[in-house]
């Protein structure tokens, strides 16, 4: 196999795949197309099991060189890559072992509270599995993560009626100043909170890629408090690298093929 010196970074809900929905064929065609001369990465807040889960079609015979694929669960810091019979983690960091028990006690039980408060001030249809615990970050879906299409879209008009992921936001800010804990929030995807330790934001995921000359972003949330926004904001414009703000899966692949590779196959 031909070694290539530039990687492609792909954010997942809303870049790669439509939220929660396992990826089209028309990306992974797009995404074969890519790896002609650029390794891909998925970088993302979400675990190994949602992303494995998501990008199951593209593991298939006739899907992506799985040699030339870098997973990046939880911001990169954990990494997976296919071992021949797998993927195997190769690298992990944990929350916990940064901020300390006890602190990690208190944000929990302060967000236990924030949930009831939001749960008896909107009326939504709440499912399960509030909070996870993903290692390297902790994501709160006031929603639930059991959350299905009709749900998830409940919330997204109640949010953007009523600010709801705006207002909460501040207060867990407000809860890390009080405490003096070294932590960070963003949004994740459309429906959640990702809390993680400074510094551990999808900028985390460049510790992995010193051994390539070019490196190339495309997320959807690059808007300042959005997951995206510090990787799209150091890579955008930079001597040897790149970002690109998408909206859907479709404009990601228009992205790849007319911006990227020059629309040439």
């Amino acid at each position: 196999m031909q070694k290539v010196n530039k990687i492609v970074l792909f954010d997942m809900d809303g870049t790669l795949t439509e939220p929660r929905k396992e990826i089209k064929y028309s990306m992974i065609k797009t995404l074969r197309l890519l790896q002609k001369d650029h390794a891909i990465g998925v970088v993302t807040g979400s675990d190994f099991d949602y992303v494995k889960q998501q990008l199951d079609p593209a593991f298939d015979l006739g899907g992506v060189n799985l040699a030339n694929l870098h997973l990046f669960p939880c911001n990169g810091t954990k990494y997976y890559r296919w071992k021949g019979n797998g993927f195997k983690c190769e690298y992990t960091d944990e929350m916990i072992k940064m901020v300390g028990q006890e602190n990690y006690r208190y944000l929990i039980q302060t967000l236990f509270s924030m949930q009831l408060l939001i749960s008896v001030s909107y009326d939504l249809p709440y499912t399960g599995t509030f909070f996870q615990y993903r290692g390297s970050m902790l994501n709160w879906c006031p929603i639930g993560r059991s959350a299905g299409d009709a749900e998830r879209k409940a919330w997204a008009i109640a949010d953007k009626k009523f600010g709801i992921r705006k207002l909460y936001v501040a207060s867990i800010e407000d809860v890390i100043q009080e405490k003096s804990m070294p932590l960070q929030v963003a949004l994740g995807g459309s429906t959640s909170f990702d809390i993680f330790p400074t510094g551990w934001d999808k900028t985390y995921v460049l510790k992995h890629l010193d051994m390539y000359k070019e490196i190339i972003f495309i997320g959807d949330a690059c808007a300042p408090g959005g997951n995206d926004y510090e990787l799209y904001t150091h890579l955008k414009d930079r001597d040897g690298s790149q970002s690109y703000l998408t909206t859907s899966p479709h404009v990601t692949s228009d992205i790849v093929e007319k911006l990227i590779l020059g629309g040439t196959e």
